[in-house]
């Protein structure tokens, strides 16, 4: 069942803070496990629905499917539709509500519900009340839409006339009707009929080009009313007009003199208004939030820490936020990060990775998303690992073998063998040929440690010359912890089977290099803010006798950079296919361009010429298409990533 988040801005906990209203999906599989598909409502009063079946992981490799739409007639009579909206509703049915060109005075509402069964769907088309105008006051209908809202049926009308336009608010109330007493089986009997109610209305001076109502499930929605003299009226449910907008037109071209907006939508967390002109320009305005002057007048920073959290619960995409903050990036990375640590432990658990794919962004926005990417991964690989752990006798363990490994490994012993004296080894145990299709992460995780330590002497001068580093994975306790636990289970299992344990190039023959990771590891756990100079001694020693991999590092599809103020100020002005002359000299750190190819899933490299790839669209992940998954355990880990680690969406190359 899916839930739909409301705000309680000044609790302390997510779950006092965000109230999770009823909110079922259009279509249901088995569980009330959300589906994904399409719904279409074609000019002709057609409506067709199919769903979009499961991708697979080697989905380049298989044949193309055909999808198979279910259609269902509108309503009794089909006619030519000239306007049409269509809203979610909390039960999971669908408010359509259309206007007919060979009828403009009536607007027909119906209610849609999509069932399946046995993986066929169902259409079932219900008449809600339609609205009638008057006759000899009719005016021409211009734009109809529905507004987002838990409990009411709600939708605005908008007319074009001659002195300008007009913007109504119809409520679809339920009355209760009396019955006659001669027909009353029961006193106090009653009829429930359901109209149309128009509470409000505003006007304007100019016509109306579209309409669209905010996303975000709050208090208090809003309209974006686009007018034809290129303003945005901002309107509040009840027609209370809030704001009004100028666009400034930057963009200067002969053939666009006469460039008007046509279209516009909000995003989801309503912060920033996307415009389309006749001329096929987008633009991207910052709005005014109905929250902000409310809720918090002294305080703005609560707002948008409240609003990140609000994307870590739903999955929503943050950019917006983000983008309108670059300069707060470290007081809200700091006020996000302590509010994550006062909620409870089953919480902290469940959202820990949406936690984490945010602060990866607002990193990449500084220049350091690397650290935070190569966290997440650690933190995708140590719940893999520790998933294919059983233990040996279920009568007498109260905790796993992953808990247990964790409450040895609390007691800092610098002996990766005597740490394994402690363990049971039977609780470790995993087919060997498992292990061996595991060896690439495996050597994922120790390639990252060698690096963690050949950086540290120059992480801890950096740290003593600038007050401001960002995020550094050598200073997470947390993470140098995870990979000493990964460490331990690597060294029991290369017992089991040597050819999953990683593979060094080495100048000193007689050094043990899991030991000596381990060792380093733990000395540094135990103090990560200062590390001693004799572990920054062995450090800088470490890379004379192991060589030690550099880490490839993935190029961003897109960057929000907080740098760009220094440079240009408000608005940025961009073009397709054309790189502005004001971006061509910034510097992005970390970035190395190399001539062959590493999936960053598997941690293969597929040399200079691979094919059959996909790739991330924010970060750059690359990520091969060829089935290479032969254990059960592989073939879990590439199902974790039907999105990018960041959250972004993957696309063919």
């Amino acid at each position: 069942m899916v839930r739909r988040q409301s705000f309680e801005f000044m609790a302390s906990t997510y779950a006092d803070k965000f109230e999770r209203l009823e909110h079922r999906p259009t279509v249901e599989h088995f569980g009330s496990a959300p589906a994904e598909g399409v719904v279409i409502i074609t000019a002709s009063g057609l409506v067709g629905s199919f769903i979009i079946p499961n991708s697979k992981y080697s989905d380049s490799l298989c044949p193309a499917v055909e999808l198979k739409p279910v259609t269902q007639s509108l309503g009794l009579s089909r006619f030519y539709i000239s306007l049409c909206s269509m809203s979610h509703c909390p039960n999971g049915h669908l408010n359509v509500a259309v206007n007919y060109s060979c009828r403009p005075k009536i607007i027909y509402c119906f209610k849609v519900g999509i069932n399946l069964d046995n993986d066929n769907l169902f259409i079932k088309c219900e008449a809600l009340p339609s609205i009638f105008f008057n006759a000899t006051n009719y005016k021409q209908i211009s734009q109809i839409g529905w507004i987002a809202s838990n409990k009411e049926d709600v939708l605005y009308i908008g007319y074009n006339t001659i002195d300008g336009s007009l913007l109504e608010q119809w409520h679809l109330s339920k009355k209760h009707q009396a019955v006659h007493k001669l027909l009353q089986k029961n006193k106090g009997d009653f009829v429930q009929s359901e109209t149309w109610e128009n509470i409000a209305k505003v006007n304007f001076l100019v016509g109306i080009t579209g309409i669209c109502s905010s996303k975000l499930l709050t208090q208090m929605s809003q309209i974006y009313v686009t007018l034809k003299d290129n303003t945005i009226q901002i309107v509040e449910p009840g027609m209370k007009k809030v704001a009004l907008t100028i666009a400034d037109r930057l963009i200067t071209d002969d053939r666009c003199n006469n460039n008007k907006f046509v279209s516009a939508d909000i995003t989801h967390m309503n912060q920033i208004l996307v415009l389309f002109d006749n001329c096929g320009q987008m633009y991207a305005m910052q709005v005014t939030n109905p929250m902000s002057d409310k809720n918090y007048k002294l305080n703005t920073l609560s707002l948008q820490t409240s609003l990140l959290e609000y994307c870590i619960i739903t999955g929503v995409d943050a950019s917006d936020v983000l983008m309108l903050n670059l300069n707060n990036l470290d007081l809200l990375i700091e006020k996000l990060t302590e509010n994550f640590t006062k909620q409870s432990t089953i919480t902290r658990h469940f959202y820990y990775s949406n936690f984490l794919c945010l602060k990866s962004n607002m990193c990449r926005i500084q220049s350091r998303q690397q650290d935070f990417d190569n966290l997440i991964i650690l933190h995708t690989i140590s719940i893999t690992f520790k998933s294919l752990l059983r233990p040996a006798d279920l009568s007498c363990q109260d905790k796993g073998p992953g808990d247990n490994l964790a409450m040895i490994l609390a007691d800092p012993s610098a002996d990766i063998d005597k740490v394994l004296f402690s363990l049971d080894g039977k609780d470790f145990a995993v087919e060997p040929l498992t292990l061996q299709s595991l060896q690439q992460l495996i050597q994922w995780v120790s390639d990252l440690a060698l690096n963690i330590l050949k950086k540290l002497p120059n992480e801890v001068i950096k740290a003593k010359m600038s007050k401001k580093q960002g995020y550094d994975i050598s200073r997470d306790s947390v993470a140098i912890s995870s990979i000493r636990e990964l460490l331990v289970m690597t060294r029991i299992w290369g017992l089991l089977n040597p050819q999953c344990l990683p593979t060094y190039t080495k100048s000193v023959e007689n050094i043990d290099v899991l030991a000596t990771l381990f060792r380093l590891l733990t000395r540094l756990g135990q103090n990560t803010a200062e590390p001693d100079d004799f572990l920054l001694d062995e450090c800088s020693l470490l890379s004379t006798q192991v060589l030690i991999p550099q880490k490839q590092f993935s190029n961003p599809a897109t960057l929000l950079n907080n740098h760009l103020s220094l440079y240009k100020s408000y608005p940025f002005i961009f073009l397709a296919s054309m790189e502005p002359s004001w971006l061509k000299d910034i510097n992005y750190e970390e970035v190395v361009f190399a001539s062959d190819t590493k999936d960053g899933v598997s941690n293969l490299h597929l040399g200079a010429k691979a094919s059959s790839l996909r790739r991330c669209i924010r970060c750059g992940l690359v990520n091969s298409l060829q089935n290479v998954t032969k254990t059960a355990a592989m073939k879990a880990w590439c199902q974790r990533w039907l999105y990018c680690h960041c959250g972004g969406f993957w696309i063919k190359v």
